[in-house]
């Protein structure tokens, strides 16, 4: 199929009602998309090679995970003027670093690849050639350079904004990209071919004193920017050159081991070859440094117009740079601060780790929030112990219960909750807005490899929008994407494919259709209707015991409201024949004498909740609730 009649067929207008304001919605009640932008639709060709670059940086068949696939902005607009994101139910897009890159770097994990993804920051304040178009997608030419590529941004989140979605940017603080080389061999020469100038062992004791900007104009290897003022969409931006200061950086080199430390050098190390700010509170440039970041992202949530930030690599920059720049940025966004989301990647499994980051650095004393919440990577983990197996295969759900109960009731030594219960400037605390997810673009990949069928994708789906925490679904989620280079037990970045192909994609009505787009819909429709499902308290009932078939694969639990009569009933089965509970006490979580009805979530057949026992088909996911008696 040709551009042109993707054009015509994907993305024909619905007929849509006037959306509630995104602003005006709490984070609580939104479903996120985590898109990477460069994966999911090449909606505009001509931007795929940018002047003077080098052209075997693109794959033009879109295989090669390594390479560009040209997917870009266009793409995303275009899919939100469809309708796509709306049918789908999902509220809010977070997108993959849209800044201006390095595009190659000689050395990473698994050898030379590109900044496809967004994490390589060349320029803080541009947006990259490979993501932008000449025109908005009504005829409108931008003016060339940053500005016009601003103002292409701007756009797309006023058109998402039109559509009720809010913008979630990707953000890189601690590191940029390969933006300086070790001169190893001391001819002031970056010898592109040597991997000890793009990586140095790691130096625990002073820096490096070789580093030296590079300068590869083919790849956008450069000293990095903004080197001082500038002014953007009529806005003048106060930034002072900071992040273009050698001085800023730590320059201590990189280890096979480092990032797996915890003794603190993971915090200081060169990220492969990616070059480390020194976020160190005691550091000589470190207030200069934050306030250059709350400048920089001031500009984005004010004027560009988005509405959160996720914040990359947390655990690999010092606790007390969040505690400034998370207070700086929130002083400098006022009444504002209050729209805006903040949550970060901590790769880690364990609460007691991702909570410590809600807190400051300073707590108890101060119980003041530090970062908003964090992707639930403990709870993530959990399910995918329970139902990424091979074929009828499942896990011990008693890991989620668990995984939860050390979420919402772990507390560390001197009794503080692992999560800050201190509310954010919305009124929402770190718990209400965590985020919960099943896969991602990190080693964990995507939960639907070789052995995991789309049926068990699916209730994976179903676990993600009905456990606590802010849904989040990573692009091709709707489409049951299937790795098939990945493997169950194996971290890579495989499952990193387009998702829709120049020429390839089908039009709405047939997206609308595919058995897993639909499931995310009725998930996110359930979501809707039922408010247990978004502020209902957690609370298991019933766990696979492994001593009984006939509760093989179940997992079921309730989200209890305060009006009890509102609370629900989710109940999983992974295996792959019927399955029932013995009898469950709901004295506390349903009134006496109500009954419930089922509504079958994933799965066909027929469920029962009576006499206290519940009876789920094979491969199913059913919400109770309660009606009335009579």
């Amino acid at each position: 199929m040709s551009s042109s009649s993707l054009k015509n067929r994907l993305l024909v207008a619905l007929a849509l009602t006037i959306p509630w304001r995104a602003e005006a919605r709490p984070w609580s009640e939104d479903v996120i998309y985590f898109a990477m932008t460069d994966r999911f639709h090449d909606g505009d060709p001509t931007n795929n090679r940018p002047p003077g670059s080098d052209p075997a940086l693109e794959d033009p068949a879109q295989e090669n995970i390594g390479m560009y696939h040209g997917g870009d902005l266009r793409g995303l607009e275009q899919a939100i003027r469809s309708g796509y994101f709306e049918a789908l139910g999902v509220t809010a897009l977070w997108i993959t670093p849209p800044v201006r890159n390095v595009w190659r770097s000689g050395f990473d994990l698994g050898g030379p690849k590109t900044g496809y993804h967004g994490y390589w920051t060349q320029d803080f304040l541009d947006i990259d050639p490979h993501l932008t178009s000449a025109s908005s997608m009504d005829g409108k030419e931008y003016p060339a350079g940053t500005e016009g590529r601003m103002q292409h941004y701007r756009d797309f989140v006023e058109l998402a904004h039109s559509k009720g979605l809010k913008i979630i940017q990707d953000s890189v603080m601690n590191h940029a990209g390969p933006v300086f080389y070790y001169d190893a061999d001391g001819d002031g020469v970056f010898d592109v071919g040597e991997k000890d100038e793009w990586i140095q062992p790691f130096k625990s004791d002073g820096f490096h004193a070789n580093a030296k900007w590079a300068n590869v104009p083919k790849w956008n290897l450069k000293q990095t920017e903004p080197t001082g003022t500038r002014t953007l969409l009529g806005k003048k931006i106060e930034t002072k050159g900071v992040l273009s200061d050698l001085g800023v950086y730590g320059r201590k080199g990189f280890s096979h081991n480092s990032l797996g430390q915890t003794n603190g050098e993971e915090v200081t190390c060169d990220f492969f070859s990616l070059r480390d700010f020194w976020t160190a509170g005691s550091g000589e440039h470190f207030d200069r440094l934050v306030d250059e970041y709350v400048e920089i992202y001031a500009f984005y949530l004010l004027e560009v117009g988005v509405d959160g930030l996720r914040i990359d690599t947390v655990k690999h920059a010092h606790h007390e740079f969040w505690d400034a720049f998370t207070e700086r940025l929130r002083k400098r966004l006022g009444d504002k601060a209050a729209d805006k989301i903040l949550f970060g990647e901590v790769y880690d499994g364990s609460p007691e780790k991702l909570g410590q980051y809600t807190w400051r650095s300073d707590a108890p004393e101060n119980s003041e929030p530090c970062i908003d919440s964090l992707l639930a990577f403990q709870l993530c983990f959990a399910m995918r112990e329970y139902l990424r197996k091979p074929g009828d295969e499942f896990g011990d759900p008693k890991v989620i219960e668990g995984a939860m109960k050390a979420f919402a009731d772990g507390k560390y030594p001197d009794g503080r909750y692992f999560y800050n219960r201190t509310p954010g400037p919305d009124g929402l605390n770190s718990l209400q807005k965590s985020i919960t997810f099943i896969e991602n673009h990190d080693g964990l990949n995507r939960f639907r490899v070789d052995g995991v069928s789309e049926r068990r994708h699916q209730l994976a789906m179903a676990m993600v929008m009905t456990l606590p925490g802010i849904p989040c679904l990573y692009y091709g989620s709707e489409t049951a994407m299937h790795d098939t280079r990945g493997r169950i037990g194996e971290d890579s970045e495989t499952g990193r494919m387009t998702l829709w192909k120049r020429g390839d994609a089908p039009d709405l009505a047939d997206v609308k259709a595919l058995p897993s787009f639909a499931t995310i819909t009725r998930l996110a429709e359930a979501r809707r209707k039922y408010p247990a499902l978004r502020d209902g308290e957690f609370r298991p009932l019933w766990s696979d015991g492994g001593d009984r078939a006939e509760d093989d694969g179940m997992f079921v639990f309730a989200r209890v409201m305060q009006d009890q009569s509102k609370s629900v009933v989710v109940a999983f089965n992974a295996s792959a024949k019927p399955a029932n509970t013995g009898p469950i006490n709901l004295s506390e979580v349903f009134p006496a004498g109500a009954a419930t009805a089922g509504e079958m979530l994933v799965g066909e057949g027929e469920a029962s909740f009576s006499g206290g026992k519940i009876s789920v088909p094979a491969g199913s996911a059913v919400l109770f609730r309660v009606v009335d008696a009579q």
